[in-house]
């Protein structure tokens, strides 16, 4: 999935602005993270102590399972700014 796929993808599911975003880009994170890819250091990423960094049940682990890690780089840095953006309006929780 490329980052145009992921953003129509998105608009067309998302019903909790914040948590949607966080749950796409927390997915995201774990899988760059589970192949070893160095992450940005201002996303502060911490992977889980226990378990997969990876949700299976979350609905972006389907979505994302065919993405190349430059894709996941680019979903994860959109995913980045909009967080940023939603932080500055007052939405997140």
């Amino acid at each position: 999935m490329n980052l145009k796929q992921f953003k129509e993808e998105f608009r067309v599911m998302c019903t909790d602005t914040w948590g949607d975003a966080m749950d796409a880009w927390f997915e995201c994170a774990g899988r760059l993270y589970k192949r070893r890819q160095t992450l940005p250091d201002n996303w502060e990423y911490k992977p889980p102590a226990i378990g997969s960094p990876c949700d299976k049940e979350s609905h972006f682990h389907y979505l994302m399972n065919d993405s190349s890690t430059l894709q996941l780089t680019e979903i994860g840095n959109f995913l980045f700014r909009y967080c940023q953006y939603l932080k500055y309006k007052g939405v997140d929780y």
